[in-house]
């Protein structure tokens, strides 16, 4: 019989995270304030809300948080429904804000040179990063609040140390079969493009492209890495070495595509219903359709994935394997 657990450490994780999440919740605000104030603005247009409201939502956030979410259900709701607008502030920007850093990083590294510009705007990066960090930490802070009530571990949740069985070996193939599909449809077009190829392109199509453009090899190298990421997470590795990077590059990778694909699929099917471009682009229709929808199937087969690999990986917790003789 698996012994019981504690949670009563010297200084309550809950409570720590807790004063984290003020602390983030509070710098945010702050940076989106003067986010606002400067007029600082992302180098990629998309729909987010204004950074004051931002500001403001995240400022009583942190208000609510030092308040404490043990006044009963009502005040979670609310807390997490501020966190939610809070990150609306910055989830549409989170996608081309990574590639911009990414790509702008290899630019260096390569010296690379190609028809587009690659613009940062670092205010508006660390702005987006605390409030993805705030975000996070908030609803980290919520979950351990739930697992005090009930009783559980905090640590992992549950009641007992080891993981319930599960079938999800065959789930997380086939997810990672949709996953590389999908990635290879984006990548064998990104690829062609680096090398000189004008499929799927119209009018002049793109020139002075090479493998080291901005925007074309390095792209092609993340999608390689999705690609392996994807298919050691289809496989259910148990690796310590492993597990967490692979979580790490599954969440980053979902988390660029899946907001992009969304808003571009939304503002696509309508224009192409009308003959017209989103973003005078000079890729063909059918082109674009095809990123995009790659964007959308890939970003959302990752995800679960990434999920589902979490879920059936998940090992022995050590916090509540006490020996008997500790519980005397």
């Amino acid at each position: 019989m698996t012994a019981p657990f504690h949670n009563q450490d010297p200084v309550s994780p809950v409570l720590i995270a807790r004063i984290w999440c003020a602390f983030a919740c509070s710098i945010t605000a702050i940076s989106f304030a003067a986010i606002a104030l400067s007029g600082a603005t992302d180098p990629v247009p998309m729909p987010i809300t204004p950074p004051v409201m931002t500001a403001v939502v995240a400022a009583a956030l942190t208000v609510f948080i030092l308040a404490g979410s043990d006044r009963g259900n009502g005040i979670r709701a609310s807390i997490a429904a501020a966190t939610a607008v809070m990150l609306v502030g910055s989830l549409l920007a989170i996608p081309h804000t990574l590639l911009m850093v990414i790509v702008r990083t290899g630019q260096l590294l390569t010296d690379g040179s190609g028809p587009f510009e690659v613009k940062l705007s670092w205010p508006m990066t660390l702005a987006h990063g605390l409030n993805v960090l705030a975000s996070s930490l908030v609803v980290l802070w919520l979950t351990l609040e739930r697992r005090k009530q009930s009783k559980r571990c905090l640590r992992c949740g549950r009641n007992s140390a080891e993981p319930p069985a599960t079938r999800g070996r065959q789930r997380l193939r086939t997810l990672a079969l949709v996953s590389v599909v999908a990635a290879l449809t984006y990548g064998a077009l990104k690829l062609a493009w680096s090398l000189g190829s004008d499929i799927g392109l119209s009018g002049r199509g793109i020139s002075g492209v090479t493998a080291g453009s901005p925007g074309f090899g390095d792209t092609v190298a993340l999608t390689v890495l999705a690609i392996l990421a994807s298919l050691a997470m289809g496989t259910g590795t148990r690796s310590t070495v492993m597990r967490w990077p692979l979580i790490i590059v599954g969440t980053t990778g979902a988390l660029m595509l899946v907001p992009v694909s969304i808003a571009a699929v939304a503002q696509l099917i309508p224009a192409l219903w009308r003959g017209i471009s989103i973003d005078n682009s000079e890729i063909a229709p059918w082109a674009l359709g095809t990123v995009y929808g790659s964007f959308l199937i890939w970003g959302s087969a990752l995800a679960w994935l990434t999920i589902g690999y979490w879920h059936t990986t998940r090992l022995v917790c050590r916090v509540h394997a006490i020996e008997p003789s500790t519980n005397r």
